[in-house]
Formats: C-alpha cells, sequence, structure tokens
C-alpha cells in the first residue's frame, strides 16, 4: 500500500513582525479559514467607502494572525498596523498560499 503524506504539504509558519512584536500564522490555512477569507474580500468588493475598507481589511489581517497561539482583535489590528502593512500582510499570506499550492513536491 503507497501512503500519501500530506504533512509534507505542511510549510514553516509565517512571521510578521511589527514595533518588536512578531505574530506568527502557519502556512497551511484550515478550508474554514479560506472561506471566512473569500467571504471578507467579496465584502471588500462591495464596500461603499474607504473606512469600510479597512475594517474590512483589520477583519482579514486579524483573521490571519489569529491562527497561531494568540488571538488578534481587529481593533489591535487597527492600533498596531498602517493601512499599507495590513495590505502586505494579506498579500504576503496570498503569495505563500500560492506558492505551496504550485509546488510539486
Amino acid at each position: 500500500m503507497n501512503i500519501i503524506d500530506l504533512d509534507l504539504l505542511v510549510s514553516e509558519p509565517i512571521q510578521f513582525k511589527i514595533g518588536g512584536e512578531v505574530f506568527e500564522t502557519p502556512s497551511s490555512p484550515s478550508t474554514q479559514l479560506v472561506l471566512q477569507m473569500v467571504a471578507i474580500e467579496n465584502k471588500v468588493k462591495k464596500a461603499k467607502n474607504a473606512e469600510e475598507q479597512i475594517h474590512l481589511l483589520a477583519e482579514m489581517v486579524s483573521l490571519l494572525l489569529s491562527q497561531g497561539e494568540r488571538k488578534v482583535t481587529i481593533d489591535e489590528v487597527l492600533e498596531k498596523f498602517s493601512p499599507v502593512q495590513m495590505k502586505k500582510v494579506v498579500e504576503v499570506y496570498q503569495q505563500k498560499m500560492t506558492e505551496i499550492n504550485t509546488n510539486p513536491n
């Protein structure tokens, strides 16, 4: 019998540093997280103003960073991250997911 080791698809955690604080998130999202992120992305597309878009972006970052050992609130994200930094967290995470999903190993 041939066993396919799915643990090989799991990569190193992704770390984000801001203000001397390091946030670690697994590089393998759960199905639930993926569905939540897609739902938020759809809301961002329909957002009527910049304030709503930034709040939704903070919600995405909160979800991503809360996969680790600690839970990160939306308010904490809004306090510690600029909109540019929030966009970068989402962008880096999405790039990492693409790399993992296209890796032939």
